[in-house]
């Protein structure tokens, strides 16, 4: 009888532990990477505290399963070219990294950890001094990482349960034997069950970043996008356009359009910044023709070295659970007029030289109210 109840009690432990196991890795790790993988897709915004522009760029989380608790994490920047990876297993609370690299061009940087000390790449528990490691490569540049839990919290985002995590982090570089920076970053990450990583905020002296997910892939879809070497990476088919019957004066041929993070401080934008754009938007704005919907609508353009926006397509949009979406047609042709009425664009400017370039924007619908609109 006492045997029979002890194998009950234990089986009721190993299930609670499983089931918070489970439940943990819900938050770590996107819905469907067990099956194909998935790629999460930011928008990366980036201020720098000496300048008033914001210099926004994209970003790629791919995730796959290599066994049953062993996950692969490759990150690509705008142009597709992966920046880094690294593998880690999750154990209940902890997700623990087994392997890192860092690339910076043609360097590569590999981690190496303290033996003494468990790589916990994230964790729910609260204050911990849970990362140490060092990223070397086979010259004299290295950068010594550590991490430290300052807060834990439960929320709410869009309806699914979510984690919000802050932590310290002080990130030494080294160069050669004399020259090295230290640099103190403050996080605030929130992880969303099923999304994985769903914003983050990075904070420094020098510049504050922001990322928030905008859409979710599959690496088929990822690797057909990747295909750069043939087309820009804001490249627009100009025959499948909303407004392809209107003509767009270029300054160059088509496959010279530069891609909407080339000019530096001189990129194509509004004149007058993302605040004056939103005022303009919201004084023409109709509400009753959003027709209560929810999600993310995208509109990629073209703006031409004379400031003039053209060849606008609507290729990108999804709802709040980042499976693609088709908005009404009245709803989307109501914001394409907006934009298409737009007249106060700047172009990118590269090397003194005005240049045609892609652009987009983001409307974030919330029951018929726009929420955001990004970058």
């Amino acid at each position: 009888m006492y045997r029979k109840l002890l194998l009950l009690l234990l089986c009721v432990i190993c299930y609670s532990c499983n089931k918070t196991s489970l439940t943990n890795e819900r938050f770590f790790i996107p819905k469907g990477v067990e099956n194909t993988g998935v790629v999460n897709k930011y928008y990366r915004n980036l201020y720098l505290k000496d300048q008033q522009n914001v210099r926004t760029y994209i970003d790629y989380s791919l995730t796959k399963k290599i066994n049953d608790s062993t996950y692969n994490r490759e990150i690509y920047g705008p142009s597709f070219k992966m920046q880094s990876s690294n593998q880690f297993n999750i154990q209940g609370n902890q997700m623990i990294e087994v392997s890192a690299k860092r690339i910076y061009g043609k360097d590569t940087l590999t981690a190496v950890y303290p033996e003494q000390n468990k790589n916990f790449y994230l964790t729910f528990d609260k204050d911990t001094v849970y990362y140490r490691s060092k990223l070397v490569n086979e010259k004299s540049r290295y950068v010594d990482m550590s991490k430290t839990i300052t807060m834990v919290k439960d929320t709410m985002i869009a309806s699914k349960p979510a984690k919000i995590i802050a932590l310290n982090i002080i990130d030494t570089t080294v160069y050669g034997k004399n020259q090295k920076s230290v640099t103190n970053f403050h996080s605030r990450n929130i992880y969303v069950q099923d999304l994985g990583l769903y914003s983050s905020t990075l904070t420094t002296d020098a510049f504050k970043m922001e990322r928030v997910l905008v859409k979710q892939l599959l690496p088929s879809e990822f690797n057909v996008l990747s295909k750069h070497n043939i087309k820009r990476v804001g490249y627009i088919d100009f025959n499948k356009t909303i407004d392809k019957d209107k003509a767009l004066e270029l300054c160059t041929d088509q496959e010279f359009i530069v891609d909407y993070y080339n000019g530096g401080n001189d990129r194509a934008g509004f004149i007058g910044g993302k605040g004056n754009l939103k005022r303009l938007i919201f004084s023409k704005l109709d509400t009753t023709k959003l027709r209560n919907q929810s999600g993310y609508l995208t509109f990629r353009f073209v703006i031409n070295c004379k400031g003039e926006a053209g060849k606008f397509t609507t290729d990108q949009s999804a709802d709040f659970e980042y499976n693609k979406k088709q908005f009404p047609k009245e709803t989307s042709m109501h914001l394409y007029n907006i934009l298409s009425e737009v007249k106060e664009w700047k172009p990118c400017i590269i090397r003194n030289k005005k240049r045609d370039s892609y652009f987009y924007i983001t409307f974030i619908l919330n029951n018929g109210k726009i929420q955001d609109i990004l970058p």
